[in-house]
């Protein structure tokens, strides 16, 4: 999965503000974000969620949209008599 556009334009915007390691983001205050030039509302709301992220050792979780839960195990198919649908093996005996 990709980055979602706008964490990455955020994160840009961190780096040439010099925010550039998990350190110096998690430290932003909120009068530091504010000084950002030009930052919105909706950059704020990023930040702050990347903050939370970097604090909970989740940044990939959270940049790439991933998720920790497994996919379900592949259904196994039944016969008609409620059997595993597998090779008998039948071979000739000879």
């Amino acid at each position: 999965m990709a980055i979602d556009r706008q964490k990455q334009r955020t994160l840009l915007r961190l780096t040439n503000f010099g925010a550039d390691t998990e350190k110096k983001i998690t430290a932003l205050s909120v009068t530091d974000i504010l000084s950002i030039p030009g930052v919105t509302v909706t950059e704020i709301h990023t930040i702050t969620e990347l903050q939370d992220a970097i604090k909970g050792h989740r940044v990939i979780r959270y940049l790439s949209g991933g998720t920790d839960v497994k996919p379900k195990e592949a259904v196994k198919e039944e016969d008609d008599h409620g059997h595993e649908d597998r090779d008998c093996g039948s071979e000739d005996i000879g």
